[in-house]
């Protein structure tokens, strides 16, 4: 999910750099990493690998944060498995990239799918998991969602080849939620939630919502997780393009080119919204979190995936009016395909250089498909990975109906991922701010902005591929 994005950026931008020149403990480079290895072959976590004699007990290192992983499921699985335990390491960038250097990262890395994995594939981190997720008795071919596919890669196309791991939980990212009480207080009705808008009638809509006091703002129209800011992100520009059917990358991700039509449209509308103040952004400098807006009546729609619906449902503030909530459908660009991609897909991948692979591996498949799994999907913070624990999900209230509603109709569109460049990974938000933030204060100028992006993403790339041996 799009919520641990930003803090999983820099951990892999320092990662990925060091493992470039790392010692041959991580696994070796790209050519030997399976990426290219279309059979499947996971002899990388295979017993014979495995340092471990029969009996022993063995510590399993995982970077799964202890707010997705409990004491008391710790205890739950050790008890199931009393020859492993599990330790948490709470993991910064720093530490992460020696870890990677020296062949001492965790067992189980938590990332994310969209953003990281082929980078991790790229790098040779990421151990192949493909015999032991075909033959396993927990994750069925015939009931994982396609969301699962986001963790395969052949080298070249994500979705296609070997799989290196596995969502824990994924969202429709870039959905919208709405505030009744918002609507109402502007006298606007509320969209059809049959029928996607545009971003232009998002952004229409929104400035419609706001509401000043002269120049203060009493209620915004459109709020936005990402930093709590509303105005043009990396991510959002990829889901735009997807939607418009779009790709900024070259056919083997060697080039970028930001220079098309869309890419255009899509910073300029949102420059227009940023100046015509419909949420808080970088120019009026409002510090507030989105989500208190939201909460408070002075936001009427956030930019959220289903995920949210976990937060509204344990929010105070909303449980006397829960039925003033509810969800639309993903955006998309005029005259686009419609798309509903998650953002993120956080999950984790299995260090090839583990020590311990079989452990590992038990550990991995009992929090991706044992009951950590059914408890997550109970909670509503987040979709399952199996079509059979779909049911799980909340369904009790007006709002969890309505949710669910909107939800069943986003899964046909949900089959496609946001084109990550694999080299240029988490470095795209930080290149395409460095060029859209001046754009609001006057001080570059569109086609300026387009030739810096391009050039400074072309430049990471090419460093990437001569650090990967490409």
């Amino acid at each position: 999910m799009r919520k641990w994005t930003i803090m999983l950026t820099a951990v892999t931008a320092a990662a990925v750099v060091l493992t470039g020149c790392g010692s041959s403990n991580n696994g070796g480079n790209a050519a030997n990493n399976g990426a290219n290895d279309s059979s499947g072959n996971s002899s990388n976590t295979s017993t014979k690998n495995s340092d471990t004699k029969s009996g022993d007990k063995v510590t399993i290192r995982t970077s799964i944060t202890d707010g997705e992983l409990s004491k008391d499921q710790i205890a739950e699985f050790e008890k199931e498995h009393p020859n492993i335990h599990v330790v948490i390491e709470t993991i910064d960038s720093t530490k992460l990239a020696a870890q990677l250097a020296t062949g001492d990262a965790p067992d189980v890395i938590r990332i994310s799918g969209v953003q990281e994995l082929p980078n991790y594939v790229i790098k040779g981190i990421a151990a192949d998991l493909t015999d032991r997720i075909n033959t396993s008795t927990v994750f069925k071919a015939d009931d994982l969602l396609p969301i699962t596919n986001v963790y395969r890669f052949d080298g070249k196309t994500v979705g296609t080849g070997p799989i290196y791991g596995l969502p824990k939980d994924w969202s429709n990212d870039y959905a919208i939620f709405y505030n009744k009480k918002v609507f109402d207080a502007a006298g606007v009705p509320l969209p059809d939630a049959t029928k996607p808008l545009t971003i232009p009638e998002l952004i229409d809509l929104a400035k419609k919502l706001t509401i000043k006091d002269g120049d203060k703002v009493k209620q915004y129209g459109l709020g936005n997780h990402d930093m709590g800011k509303v105005e043009p992100f990396y991510d959002t520009l990829l889901q735009y393009l997807l939607s418009a059917g779009v790709d900024i990358n070259n056919d083997d991700f060697s080039k970028m080119d930001f220079d098309k039509p869309e890419v255009r449209d899509y910073i300029t509308m949102w420059v227009d919204a940023v100046k015509s103040n419909i949420g808080p952004n970088s120019v009026n400098n409002d510090q507030t979190d989105s989500g208190d807006l939201f909460f408070k009546n002075q936001a009427a729609m956030m930019v959220m995936g289903y995920w949210y619906s976990g937060v509204i449902r344990g929010d105070e503030r909303a449980k006397s009016h829960i039925e003033d909530f509810g969800m639309l459908p993903t955006p998309m660009a005029p005259n686009g395909t419609r798309v509903a991609p998650t953002g993120s897909a956080t999950g984790a991948i299995i260090n090839k250089a583990s020590k311990h692979p079989d452990e590992a591996w038990t550990f991995f498949e009992w929090y991706f498909g044992g009951k950590p799994a059914d408890d997550r999907a109970k909670s509503g913070w987040g979709l399952p990975i199996f079509q059979s624990k779909m049911d799980l999900l909340p369904k009790e209230t007006a709002f969890d109906k309505q949710v669910n509603t909107v939800l069943q109709d986003e899964l046909n569109y949900t089959s496609q991922y946001l084109k990550v460049n694999p080299y240029l990974s988490s470095g795209g938000g930080s290149i395409f701010n460095k060029y859209v933030n001046p754009l609001f204060f006057g001080k570059s100028s569109l086609d300026d902005a387009i030739k810096g992006m391009t050039k400074d993403a072309n430049s990471a790339i090419e460093e990437a591929m001569a650090a990967a041996g490409q």
